[in-house]
């Protein structure tokens, strides 16, 4: 077991933890206490404390006043998380995969009714700017991504150098330098969607053939629409877990 040196942040901590619980049998399936882990691990018991806390909300673990720090392996053994992972890279190398991407478009759109995705009737901009991404599990396409910025909450026009396309966060940045708005949060729905011709040549399915999709809104903080994405799963590449914790 490595030991985390010069006073890391929590979430080192929780990293540790994590192959802790991965690696050990633990008695009654608890781990140790806090000033024993805090000694293990060579890190202030605040530190240790703050990275229990944080895998408890991830239901990893259960804290239980009076019994001590109780080990869910089920849990940690959940792959594609999408309650935890937003990161569509990290989500399929977390299910396993080799994952890679690929921007496939980026453009200005003025007709939404050519456009494949149902775009939400409130958008009333006459041009929209259009970025597509395109993921992919061991060289199989995955996860299509499709995300519609209309043109009155940009500030400037998009740059192709600076097109985000390799992490979730590098998008929430793009948005906030090239829109009028600060990102605040996103509303998201999940629903069943049958592929249509464009979709299925895309994913490399049948057309037809039954998919879930998520349709997400972005907001910033003052509450306006700063983005639409609607992303579809491939059907047999994509298996999306959530874990809910019911003691809280």
């Amino acid at each position: 077991m490595s030991r985390i040196k010069y006073s890391p942040l929590y979430l080192e901590a929780k990293i540790e933890l994590i192959k802790m619980i991965k690696k050990g049998d633990f008695k009654n399936n608890k781990l140790p206490p806090e000033d024993k882990l805090s000694e293990m691990l060579g890190i202030s018991r605040s530190t240790i404390r703050e990275a229990l806390i944080t895998l408890d909300r991830e239901g990893i673990i259960t804290k239980k006043q009076g019994i001590g720090n109780l080990i869910h392996k089920s849990t940690l053994e959940t792959k594609m998380r999408i309650d935890l992972i937003r990161d569509f890279l990290k989500l399929l190398e977390d299910g396993g995969y080799k994952a890679s991407v690929k921007r496939i478009k980026s453009e200005w759109i003025d007709k939404l009714t050519q456009f494949y995705i149902k775009i939400p009737s409130f958008f009333k901009d006459k041009k929209y700017y259009l970025i597509e991404f395109l993921y992919f599990a061991d060289n199989q396409p995955a996860i299509l991504a499709t995300n519609i910025i209309p043109q009155s909450v940009l500030n400037l026009t998009p740059k192709d150098e600076e097109m985000p396309f390799d992490s979730f966060k590098k998008y929430l940045i793009f948005l906030n330098k090239y829109t009028n708005e600060e990102i605040s949060h996103s509303v998201s729905k999940y629903a069943p969607y049958k592929a249509n011709q464009i979709i299925s040549e895309i994913l490399k399915i049948e057309e037809n053939e039954s998919i879930i999709t998520r349709e997400e809104f972005y907001y910033g903080i003052f509450d306006k629409l700063l983005c639409y994405s609607e992303i579809f799963f491939h059907p047999h590449l994509i298996n999306l877990n959530m874990v809910h914790k019911l003691d809280q």
